[in-house]
């Protein structure tokens, strides 16, 4: 994944309310009102909200009759969970190679 979609992935999940809409999301698909339904801010707010995670490709949209369904993206997830691991290995080898180094000094 290249970095500056992986960027627009993050900052799409670090916004609190959406983090938490992704993780409404992860049980399964919803309606915009249905989302909306706990927070306390206004539907528009909320639909700025789906448009940034589906601009950011970590979920779709279908219209189903005069609803909008909202799901997660799942090969999106897929990329950043693989993103998340390569930097995982690449600190876990700097750890080892700085852990080497001070056990070798003096």
């Amino acid at each position: 994944m290249q970095t500056k979609a992986a960027n627009q992935k993050f900052i799409a999940l670090s916004d609190p309310a959406r983090l938490d809409i992704v993780r409404r999301l992860a049980e399964g698909p919803k309606t915009a009102g249905e989302l909306a339904g706990p927070y306390k801010v206004s539907r528009p707010a909320i639909s700025r909200h789906l448009r940034v995670l589906r601009e950011a490709g970590l979920a779709r949209a279908e219209v189903r009759g005069r609803e909008w369904w909202y799901s997660l993206e799942p090969s999106t997830l897929s990329e950043l969970q693989a993103y998340l691991e390569e930097v995982k290995e690449l600190w876990r080898g700097a750890l080892l190679s700085f852990k080497s180094f001070v056990e070798d000094q003096p």
